[in-house]
């Protein structure tokens, strides 16, 4: 059965390879492939055993594209989009409350007094709620009637960025969208929900009352951004979450508790040996997982730890004889069955490598002795999984924490056997209404944490102990290094190993790089940012738009995406004052203060005749000539910028509308370039098809959001391009475009596109 599993789940996996989902004709052909297979098998002994496993690659197959299908075939209508709209939705979460804005998940029972979007997943943002007067929030299980603008669940898509697309299909997430107004019609809290707002009323004034909320019911919406912060940057953020950890904790205070229990009330050998306590034992941890589930609302990440301890429970509980490496592959098998998507998702990744890490500590060293044995095998177990989680690290959080097995030596048994279990002593009294007796519980249990937060705090904010991406080998010597641990090879050979990597890569630090220009315009939603690559210098044009609360697209994508490609910018230019294009700069400002700027409300303006040489780079601004243009504040007043690298000519041309295109022309500007970036975000006020002819562009770029609400890009204005066939690449259908030139030759890539990434990256409605 084991072999079967396995060449299902390779089948799975093989479906997230693909390009697109599959057509009905194609899913079709490989169900009758599949039973012609098992039909086979059955027929022809000789057979049996190879095309069994042919059918099992297929059924994965099918699995994963059936899933991959579903997904995509989105309900949300153009009608629906671009216009605010009356709709019915349940609220099932709440995700955030910050003071600026709100974020509810929820089902769909209507969209404008339509019934066909009944059941269709919503995460809606409601920015300023006590704008119109005092609100209050929304909680789970209540239906609430709101107006709201919808829009498809499409995120940013960049090299670098946290991937939201993926993160949004992976959670079933159906509709995005911003609530303008909205009042309770129906429907009544769930009884989870009440227990939550019982906590908080037995934590308030509490100094940890947010990690209490999530420790106890996986509830996170109250946590601050400095406390997400400290946790991530210590090596801690598995703990604020009901995980696998913290499921494995009370599942095994159970089975201890029952154990002994039962042991104390069958005290004869035979009885004892007659009712086979671990037949009792598993069932009655596995009943206590389920429980402590419930309590984080079955979430994702909890269900998935709970599918895979019951898998170990069950084998237990029958008294299979099956090696552990054989039950993780049926524990991961049952997780892809319960949650198809689930390879979307980070957690999933860092679930399944932290069994599979403690199942390689099993079989790659022996058991310690000693009193201290349980202590030197946790920090063990630390200083691997931080070894070997750096590559994972560096993807999903940009750094590594160097302190992180310490301080989890310190921190996990403490909530393991002091925080976790007299704070859950401390819900009994909270249902009981007895919050003054709750409170005193809580503040004994979060004790230990108050008393070490400081210290979590200062570990944070040291540089030495948060070390970023960009100071850091690249993943695949870090890979290497992993591999020379894991190998069983003698302690001088690890270190000569190790030596040897070690010089290896100083050596290709050292190495020069490829002549080469990159020019990547990222996708930024609605708005603007060009980042120019040479070598491991940037150079920014743009840097996307800012909202109230501090969040800003330079945090979101800019930044990583320098970190990512291990860039330091050196200068920095902004065509125009807009939010759009202007919005990031303060954030870029503070976090590169060497940084070079201007343009935009700097003090260093951007007018015409300007130039410089920048790494074998030369610009020129075109744009605005006027010195009453000063500020480039209004869209014709945009600075627009002409880049050379050798034969390579790439224009930006910021917001500018027809009459400054035609003031160009009639200054008989320099403007042709093989690449041209499409004047305001595509407008129909922009790009006449006389400044075309002039420019004569190969390609263009334009930057857009897809759901923006302009029209963007203009009908006429695409025509036009399509006229003098000269093809678009559009950030809001593919994502990150990136130009590569040599300064002879160049080419245009999109890595995320449909016809380049895998189905999950491309636009469902393109």
């Amino acid at each position: 059965m084991d072999r079967w599993l396995c060449t299902f789940f390779g089948g799975y996996l093989l479906s997230f390879s693909f390009t697109a989902v599959l057509t009905w004709q194609v899913a079709l052909l490989l169900v009758g492939s599949a039973l012609l297979c098992f039909i086979i098998a059955h027929s022809v002994r000789s057979l049996t055993a190879v095309v069994t496993l042919i059918g099992c690659v297929l059924c994965g197959i099918l699995w994963g594209a059936g899933n991959a299908y579903l997904s995509q075939s989105y309900a949300l209508t153009t009608d629906w989009v671009q216009r605010t709209v009356p709709i019915a939705l349940k609220v099932t979460e709440i995700v955030a409350t910050r003071p600026e804005s709100w974020q509810l998940t929820g089902s769909l029972t209507h969209i404008d007094n339509d019934p066909q979007a009944d059941g269709l997943t919503a995460r809606l943002n409601w920015y300023q709620p006590h704008a119109d007067g005092p609100q209050r929030l929304p909680q789970a299980g209540e239906i609430w009637r709101l107006q709201a603008r919808l829009k498809y669940p499409q995120g940013t898509r960049n090299q670098g960025s946290g991937f939201y697309h993926r993160y949004l299909v992976g959670q079933g997430i159906q509709v995005l969208g911003s609530i303008k107004s909205g009042q309770r019609v129906g429907g009544s809290v769930t009884w989870r929900q009440s227990l939550v707002a019982d906590v908080q009323r037995a934590t308030v004034n509490h100094p940890q009352a947010d990690i209490l909320l999530a420790l106890l019911l996986g509830e996170r919406f109250a946590i601050a951004t400095e406390t997400w912060q400290t946790v991530q940057q210590t090596g801690l953020a598995h703990l604020i979450a009901i995980s696998g950890l913290h499921l494995s904790l009370v599942a095994g205070a159970a089975l201890w508790l029952c154990w002994q229990g039962l042991a104390a009330l069958t005290r004869q050998r035979q009885l004892r040996e007659r009712l086979n306590l671990w037949r009792f034992a598993p069932a009655f941890a596995l009943v206590a997982a389920v429980g402590y589930a419930w309590l984080a609302g079955f979430a994702i990440a909890t269900v998935r730890a709970l599918l895979m301890f019951s898998v170990f429970a069950l084998h237990r509980w029958l008294g299979l004889k099956v090696s552990a490496p054989r039950q993780f592959l049926r524990a991961v098998c049952l997780v892809v069955l319960v949650e198809p998507l689930a390879p979307l998702q980070m957690g999933f990744w860092l679930s399944v490598s932290a069994v599979a890490v403690i199942l390689l500590l099993n079989w790659r060293w022996q058991r310690y002795q000693g009193r201290i044995r349980a202590v030197k095998e946790l920090w063990r177990f630390e200083w691997f999984i931080t070894w070997l989680f750096v590559p994972v690290m560096l993807l999903g959080f940009a750094g590594v924490s160097t302190a992180a097995a310490v301080i989890n030596l310190v921190i996990v048994p403490l909530v393991s056997f002091w925080v976790l279990p007299l704070a859950l002593v401390g819900l009994l009294p909270t249902v009981l209404g007895s919050y003054a007796v709750a409170a005193a519980i809580f503040t004994l249990a979060t004790w230990p944490l108050e008393q070490l937060w400081p210290l979590l705090e200062w570990l944070a904010q040291q540089p030495w102990q948060w070390l970023a991406a960009e100071q850091l080998p690249t993943w695949p010597w870090w890979l290497l290094s992993c591999a020379v641990v894991v190998v069983p090879l003698n302690l001088r050979y690890k270190l000569g190993a190790m030596a040897v990597l070690l010089l290896a890569s100083a050596i290709q630090q050292q190495l020069p790089f490829k002549r080469e220009l990159r020019v990547h315009m990222l996708d930024v939603e609605q708005g603007s940012a060009i980042v120019l690559q040479r070598q491991q210098q940037a150079f920014i044009i743009d840097t996307g738009a800012a909202w109230q609360g501090g969040l800003s697209m330079a945090e979101r994508v800019i930044q990583p995406f320098l970190r990512q490609q291990r860039l330091q910018p050196e200068l920095g230019l902004i065509t125009h004052t807009d939010n759009d294009h202007q919005g990031g700069w303060q954030y870029l400002r503070e976090a590169y203060p060497h940084l070079a700027w201007f343009g935009g409300a700097n003090p260093s303006p951007c007018v015409a005749g300007q130039s410089g040489r920048w790494h074998d780079v030369n610009w020129r601004v075109l744009h605005p000539r006027s010195s009453r243009a000063v500020g480039n504040h209004s869209n014709n007043d945009s600075c627009v910028v002409l880049l050379e690298f050798d034969d390579f000519r790439l224009l930006v041309t910021g917001d500018i509308e027809r009459s400054a295109e035609r003031q160009l022309l009639a200054e008989l500007a320099p403007l042709q370039a093989q690449v041209l970036i499409i004047a305001h975000h595509g407008s129909k006020s922009s790009s006449e098809g006389y400044f075309i002819r002039h420019v004569k562009p190969s390609v263009a770029l334009v930057s857009r959001g897809r759901n923006n609400p302009y029209g963007q890009i203009h009908r006429e204005v695409t025509e036009r391009f399509q006229q003098y066939r000269i093809p678009i690449f559009d950030t809001a259908r593919g994502g990150q475009v990136s130009v590569i030139t040599d300064g002879k030759q160049w080419r245009v890539e999109q890595p995320f596109a449909a016809a380049n990434g895998a189905w999950f990256d491309s636009d469902p409605l393109q």
